[in-house]
């Protein structure tokens, strides 16, 4: 099979209680507040925030991290900000935070990518984002992935 360089932004799930049509609000307490199931095997290209409001707090700017969770819906075995980590620091909106320590790292179906504020901005808080992960498909036959389970 042939490879393409071509570049897939995956799809985010977000929790309701997390976001609105802004994106993510970076004052609410620290939590699991995006999910990115990984439907093919494919490789970490970069994470990305994409600022669609001013991030900042007088007491604490928001952090931001994408976990690899080999398991989908378990957190065995789930990393700690092994795709990327954001200190966001006072950024201003329209601007894209990107990561690329993650590069060429693995991820099968049955994964999932949870993005995960583990600080929030605290005094006068502000700021939203939407989170991105990008990635090169790779091509492989189902019956080589043992996550791939065909149904009758």
């Amino acid at each position: 099979m042939f490879r393409s360089d071509l570049l897939i932004s995956l799809p985010v799930f977000l929790p309701l209680d997390y976001n609105d049509d802004h994106g993510v609000d970076c004052d609410q307490s620290a939590a699991d507040v995006g999910i990115i199931p990984i439907p093919f095997k494919c490789e970490v290209v970069r994470a990305e925030l994409l600022v669609t409001e001013v991030c900042a707090g007088s007491s604490s700017t928001p952090v931001v991290d994408f976990d690899k969770r080999p398991s989908a819906g378990s957190d065995v075995g789930r990393g700690a900000a092994d795709i990327a980590h954001f200190i966001m620091g006072a950024i201003a909106a329209d601007n894209v935070l990107y990561d690329e320590a993650a590069l060429g790292t693995l991820l099968e179906p049955g994964d999932e990518v949870v993005v995960q504020l583990t600080t929030a901005a605290v005094g006068t808080p502000t700021g939203h984002f939407w989170p991105v992960l990008l990635v090169k498909m790779i091509p492989e036959t189902k019956a080589n992935i043992s996550n791939m389970v065909e149904t009758a």
